[in-house]
């Protein structure tokens, strides 16, 4: 199949279009690219798309639109297995592969044994297991997975049934799925591929219950890959999204395992049955692994977001729709829809979202890292924090990017709703992230707990450990509590959007004031008021992300605070934080009419706010191009055809199209051949045949029709 020739050009042309947002650049790209996407990330990922582009054959992502499940498992194995094939050989590390995942956006079979399964193993494992099991995990020798959720359990991790009994007799751990509700579900890498699973169970002990705790169980042989005897196990079937993911169900019939394969860093059980820990070790280490996670998924959404605002950018500036409608008047005729008030308001947000994230995945991975080592020291005292901070931080930066990537599809209209668009399969592939490793809602009720437990121990005589959420609680609230009788503070209280604006102190004190004020109110209204659990819920959502937003702004101004203050990208950064504090407020100005006495905010006020936002908006949408350019991601990453970075969106468009196995040449012809034959033919010929048939009835006996 073949465009007809003659074509005339397009004018102006969409590679024309991008050019000249790009001639609008007030600072350097690259230098921009190498302040707000870490040097670690930028290497892996030139290093990683240096290899996959070698190997277009097996890395080829073009066809994925066009496969079946099955196929796309396939393809994803093929490419996984490629990858591990290349790190035994030394061009590639593990870490390298996770990236080369996210750049081809498979989440192949392989992921979790990267993801959870080893990690578990560092953290969780003594000396003498490590070298039992992460060794040869680390040389794939062995595929894990990390079953945790099961059928009737997700986030309540306390209520998991699935049991590790010691029995003393012969020295083993008998794992057991007593019900069917206790069946582990919705596990990744565990459907087709797992041959280890790091099960959580309840740990029972001499009759005593001691929580859910990892154990390793073999539940396919290495040399068969064949079910082991007591294991019922196998896939989902097809999802939502994700589908390159082999997520699995998994049932033990009084499975044992020997005693040496129940994780014990940080509990340890005897041969005589004897259960210890060591000293100072909070129980809720055992859920290190999701902490680490998370942790992890907020590093993730930053690039996640960035695929979805740089397709929607772009194609958004080399789009046009209508003449006259926008403020400004473009050259030929129709304008970019970037141009529009309302696509303005839905992405340049989301932009600004988007370089906070980057900011915050750096700052925030760099303070789990001093947790943890802090906690390899024998101190567990920041476990608490960083536990909730990750919970409010995981929630945050998820339903930033997943709701992100939807408003990007809707952007770009109808051609958003294409496969060739980069955004469906990606919206389905990243949609998981709002719901796995704790739902979002649920994980909101993490961070208020422990919001409401600070606010609780300012009013009591034993004050909390100094952290940074301590900090700001202990800055805006007055022994725990919200003073409607002390003066606010003079650092935003009736102060004009335009000096808010100008002011990053002023920004991060209201924010904080926001959220100490918020976490005051649903204390007062628990223990003053009686009001229960239950029905605080909704208000700990909203606490959880006040306490975000702060964290996040505090996070993006400390990242900028890093450069000279001469540097040519501070005009334009300083105006991003500005923006999403302003967007920030607009969302929840509900909560500025409610701040405590002289602290609130009037209507007069809200409305400046607004429409400070709106010009800040347009302002920053001069610079959008070059800004989702400054997130460095390529072609091959982006995979859209909407989004291409030279500009030739509706060629490459219709080319794909053209690749579609019911258009190509090779393959087109045959199978509408039988389709018509089947299907069309008698549909279109059927009246007639069925005519011809009636009135050959109603001839008289001995005559034919001719």
């Amino acid at each position: 199949m073949q465009l007809p020739s003659g074509l005339e050009p397009m004018t102006p042309s969409t590679a024309d279009a991008l050019a000249a947002e790009r001639r609008k650049t007030s600072f350097d790209v690259q230098e921009m690219r190498e302040f707000i996407v870490s040097s670690d990330v930028r290497k892996k990922l030139a290093k990683v798309e240096k290899v996959l582009t070698a190997e277009p054959e097996t890395f080829g992502v073009r066809d994925v639109p066009f496969m079946s499940r099955q196929e796309r498992m396939d393809h994803a194995l093929r490419m996984g297995a490629r990858l591990i094939q290349l790190m035994r050989e030394g061009r590639i590390t593990d870490d390298e592969i996770t990236m080369a995942d996210t750049v081809l956006d498979t989440n192949g079979p392989f992921g979790l044994h990267r993801a959870m399964f080893i990690p578990t193993l560092q953290n969780q494992a003594t000396a003498e297991q490590q070298a039992l099991f992460l060794a040869p995990a680390l040389r794939y020798e062995i595929l894990g997975c990390y079953a945790q959720t099961e059928i009737g359990h997700g986030s309540n991790v306390q209520g998991l049934e699935t049991t590790c009994t010691y029995v003393p007799e012969t020295d083993e751990f008998e794992v057991h799925t007593p019900s069917i509700r206790a069946s582990k579900w919705w596990i990744g890498s565990l459907g087709v591929t797992a041959t280890h699973a790091m099960v959580m169970a309840q740990l029972v002990v001499g009759g005593k219950n001691y929580g859910p705790n990892p154990v390793v169980v073999p539940i396919r042989s290495v040399d068969t890959h064949a079910p082991l005897p007591g294991v019922t196990v196998g896939d989902l079937g097809p999802k939502f999204g994700f589908n390159a993911m082999d997520n699995g169900f998994l049932l033990l019939d009084h499975v044992r395992v020997p005693r040496i394969n129940l994780m014990q860093r940080y509990i340890s059980v005897s041969r005589d049955g004897s259960v210890s820990r060591p000293a100072n070790v909070d129980p809720k280490v055992a859920y290190g692994t999701m902490v680490f996670v998370r942790t992890h998924i907020v590093s993730n959404m930053s690039l996640t977001l960035a695929k979805a605002t740089t397709i929607a950018v772009r194609y958004a500036s080399m789009r046009r729709q209508f003449s006259g409608k926008a403020d400004k008047r473009t050259a030929g005729g129709e304008s970019p829809v970037l141009d529009y008030g309302m696509v303005q308001r839905r992405l340049i947000p989301l932009v600004a979202k988007n370089y906070a994230m980057f900011a915050t995945s750096q700052a925030f991975l760099a303070h789990y890292h001093e947790c943890m080592a802090a906690m390899d020291a024998g101190n567990f005292a920041p476990l608490k924090e960083l536990h909730a901070t990750a919970c409010g931080l995981k929630r945050w930066t998820s339903d930033a990017a997943v709701y992100g990537i939807d408003t990007c599809r809707h952007v770009c209209g109808g051609h958003g709703f294409s496969q060739f668009s980069g955004l469906n399969d990606f919206f389905g592939n990243a949609y998981p992230n709002i719901i796995w490793e704790g739902d979002n809602y649920v994980l909101a009720q993490q961070t208020a707990r422990f919001l409401i437990a600070q606010v609780r121990a300012l009013r009591s005589s034993k004050p909390p450990a100094e952290n940074q959420t301590a900090a700001y609680l202990r800055k805006h609230l007055v022994r725990g509590r919200s003073d409607a009788s002390a003066p606010p503070p003079s650092s935003f209280a009736g102060r004009s959007a335009d000096a808010l604006v100008a002011d990053p102190a002023a920004q991060l004190d209201l924010l904080g004031f926001r959220a100490a004020a918020l976490a005051s109110e649903l204390v007062d209204q628990m223990d003053d008021a009686g009001q229960s659990w239950n029905r605080s819920l909704v208000a700990m959502q909203k606490l959880s992300d006040a306490h975000s937003d702060y964290i996040v702004a505090s996070y993006f101004r400390r990242h900028l605070a890093t450069l000279p203050s001469t540097s040519p990208l501070l005009p334009v950064l300083n105006k991003l934080a500005a923006l999403l504090f302003l967007h920030t407020l607009v969302q929840h100005s509900s909560d500025l009419f409610c701040l405590p006495s002289a602290a609130a905010f009037t209507p007069a006020q809200v409305s400046q706010l607004e429409s400070s936002l709106a010009l800040l908006i347009e302002d920053v949408r001069e610079q959008a191009v070059p800004l989702v350019d400054s997130f460095g991601l390529s072609d091959l990453h982006l995979n859209s055809a909407l989004a291409r970075s030279d500009g030739r969106i509706y060629e490459d468009y219709i080319k794909w199209a053209m690749e579609d196995p019911l258009n190509r040449d090779s393959s087109g012809p045959a199978i509408r051949a039988e389709w018509f034959e089947k299907y069309y033919k008698p549909v279109l010929h059927g009246a007639n045949n069925n005519n011809n048939s009636q009135q050959q009835k109603q001839l008289p006996a001995g005559k034919a029709r001719l």
